[in-house]
């Protein structure tokens, strides 16, 4: 007598999107940044699937193109502390008690604390060398903000 196995997989295409500088982009990484941002914001929820696809691709390629500016000035492993404080920050904004409890709420979504640690770090990392690089060119008026509140009022 012949006993058979079967297994069912679900096998799934993964398919080059873009390729981004020396980075590729797969179908994959933009499925794991609809569930980073479906975490982040439920809202989202409401947008279609080539809504959310669009959104999904386009973040992942910011994110790509940041962090490869932000590795030229930064050692991301010297952040550790401030991607702690980050996540800390994240987690108790959303509710969780402790990082134990929000890492088993992203384990269940398909997505990990290390990685999300990653992105708000990258994403700190980015507005401070955006501001450093830009802060002596910014000239705000204030006489000017008042009067054209004063005028909207």
């Amino acid at each position: 007598m012949l006993l058979f196995q079967t297994n069912f997989i679900n096998s799934y295409e993964v398919k080059i999107v873009t390729k981004i500088n020396s980075e590729i982009l797969t179908n994959i990484d933009i499925e794991n940044e609809s569930k980073y941002l479906l975490i982040l914001n439920t809202n989202l929820k409401s947008l279609n699937k080539n809504e959310l696809y669009e959104l999904s691709k386009n973040s992942i390629i910011r994110q790509i193109i940041k962090k490869e500016e932000v590795v030229k000035y930064f050692e991301l492993e010297k952040y550790s502390k401030l991607g702690d404080k980050l996540l800390k920050e994240k987690y108790t904004t959303l509710g969780f008690e402790n990082k134990e409890k929000y890492s088993n709420f992203l384990n269940k979504e398909g997505f990990s604390v290390e990685i999300l640690k990653e992105k708000l770090l990258i994403e700190r990392l980015w507005n401070s060398l955006i501001y450093e690089k830009f802060k002596n060119k910014i000239k705000i008026d204030e006489n000017d903000i008042k009067n054209k509140v004063e005028t909207f009022i």
